[in-house]
């Protein structure tokens, strides 16, 4: 009999459905809404107790029998429709492949120590400004007056250095969501470099622009360790918090790989459209699986699910990245929705040893996810009246078709700026 931890779906979270799971599973429930900095989730989830999230109708349960779980979907007396074994996620950027192979290939361990030493140290362009703002001119930010002005953008991802030049005047709201590990700092550089690029600016030393929406709310959820790994209960347990806090974007730039024809999980397809039914928009990373041409992979979760906006990424050259994944699954969900500039994108990033400054240039549909998630702040601003459906509706309506390029790896095309 194997055991484990598990995300359970209901159909209904009042209080007779609730004392059922409690008496089925021989636990107590602790509703999301009592969690506070004091009493996380990951402090109370063990053998005796879980944890329901209440916006979502999620409940993360520990050391629960899986042929009990299966019995109980079939009970109509049952709220549980639905579970998922926890699964784990990482940042959707080069980096994840590199770590993988310095754990698993101990032979290759220097040639991926200088690979790794490369991509860091890649020196950025400096003649002209065109080089160093190719993404953002390719969306058209020159062309906006808009700043995404009193939108609350949420990102999910390895926390934020707060000490970063460029933000030290801003006030970011933050929440960690790993045991031991606080929001407010980045070992990791991953979910600053992404923040960066949603909600970012300008550089502090040469005043270069490389964020979009600049006056939004940044609000940072770390749902990924300093070590790049996250969970499913992670992510709910940060979803769920975004929605309480009424936030308008959740910006997810991880990701886990999924095989050929497996169908999105109900988890996140259920998540994703009690999102929408809160004016809530989920923008997810495409995945990082792909080695084009030969070989395109389908689109990761949670991107596959159809609630959730698929982002894949482009090079400044208007090619798919080498490593973006396909929407080949799409018959039973996963596909790409639109495309953004992911590859040698640069942002800030936490000053540290490997890397010369407080910006780096970085790949991976992490990189295009949070463009597509700043320009959702401008339209917001730029049309308040418009739900987070229609906001999908106008991103992938304006989205400007790649020639020669397919649906299934750029989805409806490249994000554009509302003129």
């Amino acid at each position: 009999m194997v055991k484990n931890r598990y995300i359970v779906l209901l159909d209904s979270q009042n209080e007779k459905s609730i004392r059922n799971v409690e008496k089925g599973f021989s636990v107590s429930v602790t509703s999301s809404e009592y969690l506070s900095k004091d009493n996380r989730s990951f402090n109370i989830i063990d053998n005796n107790n879980a944890v329901l999230y209440k916006n979502l109708g999620v409940v993360v349960v520990d050391d629960v029998d899986e042929e009990q779980l299966t019995r109980s979907i079939a009970d109509s007396k049952s709220p549980v429709i639905y579970f998922e074994k926890e699964r784990e996620f990482f940042p959707a950027d080069e980096f994840t492949f590199i770590d993988d192979l310095k754990t698993n290939v101990d032979q290759l361990k220097n040639k991926i120590l200088e690979l790794e030493n490369y991509i860091r140290r890649k020196p950025i362009p400096k003649p002209a400004v065109t080089d160093l703002e190719w993404g953002l001119k390719a969306i058209g930010m020159g062309e906006t007056q808009f700043s995404g002005k009193g939108i609350d953008v949420c990102i999910l991802d390895t926390g934020f250095d707060v000490s970063h030049p460029d933000f030290v005047d801003r006030i970011i709201e933050g929440k960690s969501f790993i045991e031991g590990e606080e929001w407010d700092k980045d070992p990791n550089g991953h979910g600053t470099h992404c923040a960066g690029i949603a909600c970012g600016n300008v550089r502090n030393d040469t005043g270069k622009r490389y964020g979009i929406a600049k006056d939004s709310n940044l609000k940072i959820g770390k749902v990924l360790s300093n070590n790049g790994k996250g969970t499913t209960s992670s992510i709910i347990d940060a979803i769920d918090w975004a929605i309480t806090k009424k936030f308008r974007i959740i910006s997810l730039s991880l990701a886990s790989p999924v095989k050929l024809n497996e169908k999105p999980s109900v988890l996140f397809e259920t998540v994703g459209i009690r999102a929408l039914d809160s004016n809530c928009l989920i923008i997810a990373a495409a995945g990082n699986d792909s080695k084009r041409p030969a070989l395109p992979v389908p689109v990761s979760a949670p991107a596959n699910s159809l609630s959730i906006m698929a982002v894949a990424a482009i090079d400044n050259q208007m090619r798919v990245a080498r490593f973006s994944n396909a929407g080949i699954n799409a018959a039973t969900g996963g596909n790409v929705n639109v495309c953004a500039p992911g590859v040698d994108v640069l942002s800030s990033y936490p000053k540290k040893s490997g890397n010369s400054g407080n910006y780096v240039l970085l790949s991976g549909t992490s990189m295009a996810t949070p463009h597509v998630s700043g320009l959702a702040a401008l339209y917001m601003e730029q049309f308040p009246d418009l739900n987070t459906r229609e906001i999908w509706e106008l991103l992938e309506g304006k989205a400007k078709p790649i020639e020669n390029l397919k649906y299934r790896d750029i989805g409806k095309g490249l994000i554009q700026v509302i003129q």
